[in-house]
């Protein structure tokens, strides 16, 4: 099936979603309404929007198990190079990259039906105005960068006001400049929500946020870190709108403490039951390979040691891998995760390495001196938020580790990147610098997949 064709017909399903949602049969309510549980009409307006968030907040880092396993394991995470799926799945699979044809659209079909739904429904009742609107668009732009990022063109600035099966794809950049007037206009109307209500997060909306708790203040703050995300992602291709865009946020101040940062929290966390549960997930060969050599004080936060004590990952790629021997854990690595850890949406070392090559594009004052000074920064601030000791790290000069499967020679790799963490090593080299700032930002953001393979494709790094 024609994939635009196919999109359209699920851009289809979202109208049609929104239409079934408020029917009913004749006598449907007056059969079936129990009379504890409460129905629509028992809800205030915000209420009854507010009930629409959470599925609407997963979207940007799913926590249900199969949706995980789909979009952010088998695609952001394996791409993003911090895991490997172990199972073979006869043979299909987005690691040797011949996946199954029908999961190829997956990422496109389950945001956009996930979100949309729940969107065009909000969209309609405030008619586009008010502080549950604006929010739910700041939540539109992180989840659709995914979706945008992966496929190119997208439906945006139509979905919800045109024909359901009729819904014109946007070009990128026509995308990207409506997300960023989207965002500018999120903020002001939280502003101004914010300087009204004193910033109460007993707010009607506090029950339904998963990630502030009402607290609007950082919601705030997350649009103008989501700014500077998508200010650098265009610094190559729309330079000088990029660097108004991106100066704009950073004045204003994004997530900078960690005490800021975004998470999805979970009590039954999709990649600790893929890994152990399941045995379809392991760590990535790459990440353990650059923690191993840079003897990264995180590396216990990460992942698990094998029964020798090495942090060993599985090379992606492995022809019609075995299951049995590669998610054993006695022999390879999984991720560090509990039952209730929860999912990095977005947290204050990206800004600062954000903040790092914007300084090295010379977008803000103060050179190599600034870039160092962030990047440095970025470092310790993801230290601290994984409650690790810092040491040595930022003047090391060891380079990624070689790699070695005992299970395969074929899978051993030998050659280490030429990359360090120490700023001054390697000279002035303005690439290598931009290959440090990736390189750590990489390692700062995980498991947060789609972005650290946004960012490899944007520039090859690490």
């Amino acid at each position: 099936m024609n994939i635009l064709k196919y999109n359209k017909i699920t851009l289809l399903k979202i109208a049609l979603f929104s239409l079934i949602y408020t029917s009913c049969t004749k006598n449907f309510e007056s059969i079936n309404t129990h009379p504890y549980n409460p129905m629509e009409d028992d809800f205030t307006n915000s209420e009854a929007l507010g009930a629409l968030l959470p599925s609407m907040l997963f979207t940007m880092h799913y926590a249900q198990e199969n949706r995980s396993q789909m979009i952010e394991q088998m695609v952001g995470g394996q791409y993003g190079g911090y895991f490997t799926t172990t199972n073979n799945w006869q043979g299909t699979n987005f690691g040797t990259f011949n996946p199954a044809l029908d999961w190829v659209a997956v990422p496109f079909n389950t945001i956009m039906v996930d979100f949309n739904s729940n969107f065009i429904r909000i969209s309609r009742v405030t008619q586009n105005k008010g502080y549950i609107y604006a929010w739910a668009n700041i939540v539109r732009v992180a989840s659709m960068m995914k979706v945008l990022d992966t496929y190119g063109p997208i439906p945006y600035t139509q979905i919800g006001t045109s024909d359901g099966d009729n819904i014109p794809f946007d070009a990128v950049q026509t995308v990207y400049h409506q997300m960023f007037d989207d965002l500018e206009n999120s903020i002001e109307i939280l502003q101004s929500f914010v300087q009204e209500t004193n910033n109460q997060t007993n707010n009607p909306m506090s029950s339904f946020d998963l990630v502030y708790q009402g607290d609007f203040d950082k919601w705030i703050k997350f649009a103008r870190s989501l700014k500077m995300r998508m200010a650098i992602r265009l610094s190559n291709v729309d330079a000088e709108y990029a660097r108004e865009r991106f100066n704009e946020a950073m004045a204003a101040g994004g997530i900078e403490i960690n005490a800021d940062n975004a998470y999805i929290p979970t009590e039954d966390n999709p990649y600790y039951k893929a890994s152990f549960d399941w045995g379809d997930l392991a760590i990535n060969a790459s990440l353990s390979s650059f923690m191993n050599g840079f003897a990264d004080p995180r590396r216990a936060r990460y992942m698990t040691p094998a029964q020798d004590g090495i942090y060993r990952g599985v090379r992606m790629g492995i022809q019609n891998i075995n299951k049995d021997i590669y998610s054993n854990p006695n022999i390879f690595s999984k991720p560090a995760f509990a039952r209730n850890t929860p999912l990095l949406i977005f947290c204050a070392a990206e800004t600062a390495f954000l903040r790092a090559e914007a300084a090295l594009l010379g977008w803000i004052p103060g050179g190599d001196a600034q870039a160092r000074t962030d990047y440095e920064n970025g470092i310790r601030l993801s230290m601290a938020q994984h409650q690790v000791d810092l040491g040595q790290y930022l003047i090391s000069t060891t380079r990624p580790a070689a790699y070695t499967d005992p299970a395969s020679a074929q899978s051993n790799y030998p050659v280490q990147p030429n990359i360090t963490v120490s700023w001054t090593d390697f000279g002035i080299n303005e690439n290598t610098k931009l290959e440090k700032i990736i390189t750590q930002k990489w390692l700062a953001n995980f498991p947060f997949g789609f972005e650290s393979w946004a960012n490899h494709r944007r520039t090859g790094f690490p």
